[in-house]
């Protein structure tokens, strides 16, 4: 598609009345409700809370501001983790006193003091905040010509292309625009949203996710999760016999960061999109969930250190998304992020030659932005497992409801769906999920005193299945996320109904069948110098090391003698191989 194509879009874009012109907010014609592609999200209302963005001020002279123009008290205000961000409770402000609450956000412009204002809007399956910033991310036809594409992002948006193809992700754009209306961001975006070009438009806005996690004490002295009498487990031992997994094969965990000098994490570096820490590591005192997560993959094998993974050959390295938050001076599983950090963070998991990411997280509002991300790199040989859920309903929670990202429920010991998982249509498989022993930040950092804890939650039965999928591209590197899914549909133990159901999936992620059921025997065992032909060099090493020799290379079938049965190898595959 060429740009003149879309001049007649764009002239009835613009025309329509204070599409592109940042002033005060008309909220009576408004439509609140988050795109999601072509999709229109309904949106809630917090009548007691607004976000304010101040920009260049630290915390401290920016909640004096507050303080004296809205007539609240310090401890009424919550520093966002978005740099210049704050969450205002303004439930006892003389400002807002018997006012609806968007009635007074025109005001609040006036004062000339906020560079934006926003009402803490409640979106997602577990009405969790969500705020529009002023930044707009575009997602154009893949199609357009890149100069075309550039020039008509920055028609329909007006302000400041700041980010060109975030993450990857072809004719998309991240344009700062001018406005301090979060209305006026929404408007934008609902209107450019699905219509022509545009694939999506949204806002990088802020969103609040949860952990699937729920802390339970008192700790367990084994890991039933790999290995019980009764046999309801993913038979870890079974499948280590085979392999330990690979250092070749890294699994990224989306989530708030781990520690990255944890003793019993076998992890590379990671990277943080939030900045506001490192190479991954963990930067509120929230933050720990990650490393747990972890730990279900990648905790160390034959360290005499506490637990072991299902993959503890394979490295896992933390892509920091997130900041998990005490709002408003409690630690309750809230991850606040943008965005842009979460598409980043998905598109460097394939950047830095990761075959499997995990997101133990969802519950607030869907993005157009992250789903591509996924989408690209699984498109790339990335595979996506993600938490179904910890309300018990059947409705999974996005995440894990993406086409590109595996939903995985939780078990308990006994053999049974756990009592708190979600469940539901595109469900992928299980895992267990219920009392699972995990490592903690070290020290008094963590969710307990010690350095392991027990919790239940659907957040570590995703891992699990993530580190199951770790050990098969393991035994061949060389296979698709499809080929592996495959492999995993068809070597799950089956629980509840005979084959698929909601409740289980494909059953129980069985990381024994599931190794084994790799073909890794070479197309042409009688190759045995690996010079893509069967000949005389080949027959000469059987020749010369016949008899009993358990570690010759002619002994092609692995039996300790090199005889006879590979001599038929030999004659059945002579030629060129």
């Amino acid at each position: 598609m060429h740009i003149n194509q879309t001049l007649s879009l764009l002239f009835t874009l613009t025309a329509a009345p204070g599409l592109l012109h940042a002033g005060s907010m008309e909220t009576g014609s408004i439509e609140h409700a988050a795109p999601f592609f072509a999709e229109r999200l309904p949106l809630g209302i917090d009548g007691e809370k607004l976000g304010v963005f101040i920009d260049g001020l630290d915390a401290p002279a920016a909640a004096a501001i507050l303080v004296d123009d809205l007539g609240v008290e310090e401890t009424d205000i919550q520093p966002s983790t978005v740099h210049g961000w704050f969450y205002i409770d303004v439930s006892s402000s003389a400002f807002f006193v018997d006012r609806p609450l968007l009635d007074c956000l025109d005001d609040l412009l006036r004062l000339d003091r906020f560079d934006m204002v926003s009402p803490v809007y409640l979106a997602g399956d577990m009405g969790l905040p969500w705020m529009p910033t002023r930044d707009v991310i575009i997602a154009l036809d893949p199609d357009l010509d890149r100069a075309d594409a550039s020039r008509l992002a920055d028609a329909l948006v007006p302000g400041t292309i700041i980010d060109v193809e975030p993450g990857g992700l072809p004719n998309t754009y991240i344009i700062q625009t001018p406005y301090s209306s979060a209305i006026d961001v929404i408007d934008l975006v609902n209107r450019l949203s699905g219509i022509g070009p545009v694939v999506y438009a949204q806002p990088d806005a802020i969103t609040i996710h949860r952990h699937f996690l729920i802390p339970n004490d008192p700790l367990f002295p084994q890991q039933w999760a790999l290995n019980q009498s009764n046999n309801v487990d993913m038979n870890g031992p079974e499948a280590w016999d085979v392999t330990i997994g690979s250092e070749d094969v890294a699994v990224v965990i989306l989530d708030d960061g781990a520690q990255q000098n944890h003793p019993d994490l076998h992890q590379l570096p990671g990277s943080t999109f939030t900045g506001s820490s490192s190479a991954g590591e963990h930067s509120t005192p929230c933050d720990g969930h990650g490393t747990a997560v972890s730990s279900c993959v990648s905790s160390t094998i034959n360290n005499n250190t506490d637990l072991v993974g299902i993959a503890p050959g394979c490295h896992t390295r933390a892509g920091k998304i997130f900041n998990a938050i005490d709002f408003f001076g409690f630690c309750l599983g809230f991850l606040e992020f943008q965005d842009s950090w979460g598409v980043n963070g998905i598109s460097w998991s394939a950047s830095v030659g990761a075959r499997v990411t995990n997101s133990s997280w969802g519950g607030g509002s869907p993005s157009a932005a992250i789903e591509s991300a996924y989408q690209s790199t699984y498109n790339q040989g990335v595979m996506h497992f993600g938490a179904a859920g910890n309300d018990g309903s059947s409705n999974i929670s996005w995440p894990a409801s993406s086409q590109w990202v595996h939903a995985i429920s939780a078990m308990a010991s006994n053999g049974s769906l756990a009592s708190f998982s979600t469940y539901g249509s595109g469900l992928f498989a299980s895992a267990p999920g219920a009392s699972i022993l995990t490592a903690d930040r070290t020290g008094g950092d963590g969710f307990g005193s010690g350095d392991t804890v027990t919790i239940d939650g659907t957040s570590f039965a995703s891992p699990y299945a993530a580190g199951v999928a770790a050990l098969v591209f393991s035994r061949d590197n060389t296979l698709s996320p499809a080929d592996v899914k495959t492999i995993l549909e068809q070597n799950s133990t089956d629980y509840g109904s005979s084959g698929y159901d909601t409740l289980y999936g494909w059953g129980m992620v069985n990381a024994e069948d599931a190794v084994l059921a790799v073909d890794v025997e070479p197309d042409c065992p009688g190759d045995i110098d690996g010079s893509g032909n069967v000949g005389v060099d080949d027959l000469l090493l059987v020749i010369n090391q016949w008899g009993s020799c358990s570690s010759c290379i002619a002994d092609i079938n692995g039996d300790g003698q090199v005889g006879v049965d590979d001599l038929l190898f030999i004659i059945s595959d002579w030629g060129s191989c």
